[in-house]
């Protein structure tokens, strides 16, 4: 095993394509198939699965592309401090977002990666915060960004904000006004519209009710948000969520926001890095950089509904 099969290997794996990857590092396919198979045997595992339209990293492959990738970084970074010329950034990151979060995020990082990393693509995949955690776990992304309500050993668990969240309703209920808090009790008594019992969000909502000896009454679980806010603008119950997540629906008088107080429901937002490998220069700088924006959008006004 050299670096020239480690790097070669983690353009197949980015292009999920030997013939791709061949074309681009300008070698002949059959001997960077070659250079693939001598991975296998040396380490004795199937790294990649072949399928018509290309190959597939196998869950052995995702993890050496990964620690191939930190080692070949850090190399990099060895010879740029010693020789004084430390590379700009470059790379793939990939991030893990919560439905939620990535609602207001994801266009904001796009485009701010763009302007300050021009040489690093960023990939952003959506899910709950447990599915961040458990990609995390396996390799799948390099971060995530996830609510901090299941905590594991192999992760480092950074806050980042804290997120107040809000009793949402229909703007047409009769009595009731944007803005106006209402009690927790007065909230949690409500018909309610939730995410299924999986969601960090419903577990939240959950456990607070139980201290508080408060029979939630469920009246829908839906998980897709648009469609949750339809069906909350429609008055056929209300839910529990970050400002945020309805800000443009309440900026258009489709829907009411009100603070929960009296004990209030909050969350806290983190960063999640994983400890079970090695982590690079990219991910590392990376991370700071989300982080600083994050700060800068609550700072701003753009995140209303949060404190650092």
């Amino acid at each position: 095993m050299d670096f020239r099969q480690l790097r070669n290997f983690i353009q197949v794996v980015e292009l999920s394509s030997i013939t791709a990857a061949a074309e681009r590092l300008n070698i002949a396919q059959p001997a960077l198939s070659r250079q693939v198979k001598a991975l296998e045997e040396e380490l004795n595992v199937a790294l990649l699965r072949r399928h018509g339209r290309g190959v597939m990293p196998t869950e052995e492959g995702i993890r050496l592309a990964r620690r191939a990738k930190a080692i070949l970084e850090d190399v990099a970074d060895m010879a740029g401090d010693i020789s004084g010329n430390r590379a700009p950034l470059s790379g793939t990151v990939t991030l893990g977002l919560p439905p939620t979060v990535s609602e207001i995020l994801a266009t904001h990082l796009i485009e701010r990666t763009m302007d300050r990393y021009p040489e690093v693509k960023l990939r952003i995949i959506s899910g709950f915060s447990g599915h961040v955690q458990d990609w995390l776990l396996r390799g799948k992304i390099d971060l995530g960004v996830a609510y901090e309500d299941q905590k594991s050993p192999s992760i480092k668990a950074q806050p980042i904000i804290l997120e107040q969240l809000f009793l949402i309703q229909s703007a047409e209920k009769e009595g009731d006004r944007d803005g106006v808090p209402i009690p927790m009790h007065d909230a949690l008594t409500k018909p309610l519209i939730l995410p299924n019992p999986e969601h960090g969000l419903r577990r939240r909502v959950e456990s607070i009710s139980q201290d508080e000896r408060i029979d939630l009454e469920v009246v829908l679980e839906i998980d897709i948000l648009p469609t949750m806010l339809a069906f909350v603008e429609r008055g056929l119950g209300s839910t529990i969520l970050p400002l945020i997540s309805v800000i443009n629906h309440v900026r258009d008088g489709r829907l009411i926001a009100r603070p929960i107080v009296r004990q209030s429901i909050d969350r806290t937002l983190v960063l999640m890095t994983p400890l079970n490998r090695p982590g690079s220069r990219l991910t590392s700088s990376f991370a700071e950089f989300l982080t600083s924006e994050v700060h800068a959008m609550v700072a701003t006004g753009q995140w209303p509904g949060t404190t650092l």
